[in-house]
């Protein structure tokens, strides 16, 4: 094997074994359509053939028919997972793209029989029913909510040239998957996957996500990751007050002026509406908490040690009488 065949290998290998399940799933999907073009009626999404086919709810999310779009598709999943994957743990992280995928595919389902029904007189009104919907685009863009959500601040460098944060990734992906949709002609996939993707990610991450460390579910008072935050800023208030509106409705909450501690996430900046002192009564709380696992920790071995040492010098003592009567 020569060096440039050892550095991709090493390369592939550093990329979590999650990630390289599903690229690899999404690989052999992509080869079985090719071969078996038929096998689509069973896996892609078909309104008018949901029943029995009721898996393809599922299946239809990991599912490509364009070459192109599969390699887009295995290399953000390959990149992504290395991201968020360590931070969650694999069976959180798996939970997530599982819950993403399902509600994608459900939410697209129900758009295609409310699209049917309110088109039923027209003349092409049934060949939506039976239009085969599939693509993993809803599962990238849950996965880059996730992102926005973990390090919103951090920079994305794009060519050396263009410079952009990672909170607005979710924005630029619905807005180039909607541009290459009309490109590749898969409009009525990938616009709703794309749509329903992003938002049931922030549902699940904002309201439902378990957190067992800090015993809450969700992220409900990061302001940063707010629902009017994936628009740009003049629409934002007007968001906002939408958003309070239905969220007062859904007795659902939307935004929190002074969030508790069980907002506060080890290692990120100060909360949003918290004061100094707080914050740092919080910081010395966890220092000192560090300070106590890690002094429990050497207290065995210090103990041994110290054990070893008395054991010594005793059996030192009980020498020494020996040799001076001899």
């Amino acid at each position: 094997m020569n060096t440039h065949q050892q550095q991709a290998l090493n390369t592939l290998l550093s990329f979590t074994k999650l990630s390289r399940a599903i690229a690899c799933v999404l690989v052999a999907t992509y080869v079985v359509q090719l071969i078996a073009p038929a096998s689509r009626q069973y896996t892609a999404l078909v309104a008018g053939r949901f029943i029995p086919c009721a898996w393809s709810v599922f299946t239809a999310g990991i599912l490509e028919t364009h070459l192109l779009k599969v390699i887009v598709d295995v290399a953000g999943i390959l990149v992504l997972a290395k991201a968020i994957e360590p931070l969650w743990g694999s069976k959180e992280f798996l939970k997530f793209l599982a819950a993403i995928n399902a509600a994608t595919g459900v939410c697209t389902l129900v758009l295609i029989y409310l699209v049917f029904t309110l088109t039923q007189y027209s003349e092409h009104s049934g060949d939506v029913l039976y239009r085969e919907i599939a693509g993993f685009e809803g599962v990238l863009a849950g996965c880059l909510v996730a992102l926005k959500q973990i390090m919103p601040d951090n920079e994305v460098v794009v060519l050396k040239v263009i410079r952009f944060r990672v909170k607005h990734l979710p924005g630029l992906f619905v807005l180039v998957s909607i541009v290459s949709s009309f490109i590749f002609g898969t409009k009525l996939s990938t616009i709703p996957f794309v749509l329903f993707g992003t938002y049931s990610a922030w549902i699940y991450l904002r309201f439902l996500q378990l957190k067992p460390e800090l015993s809450v579910r969700g992220d409900p008072h990061n302001d940063e990751f707010r629902f009017a935050s994936f628009f740009p800023g003049f629409v934002q208030p007007h968001v906002d007050r939408v958003a309070d509106a239905v969220g007062k409705v859904l007795h659902m909450p939307y935004r929190s002026k002074a969030p508790g501690a069980e907002s506060f996430v080890p290692g990120t900046t100060t909360l949003p509406g918290s004061d100094d002192a707080e914050a740092a009564r919080r910081r010395e709380r966890g220092a000192r908490a560090l300070e106590e696992r890690l002094g429990a920790r050497k207290a065995v071995p210090a103990a041994a040690t110290a054990h070893d040492l008395e054991s010594g010098i005793a059996e030192e003592s009980a020498a020494e009488p020996t040799t001076s009567s001899s």
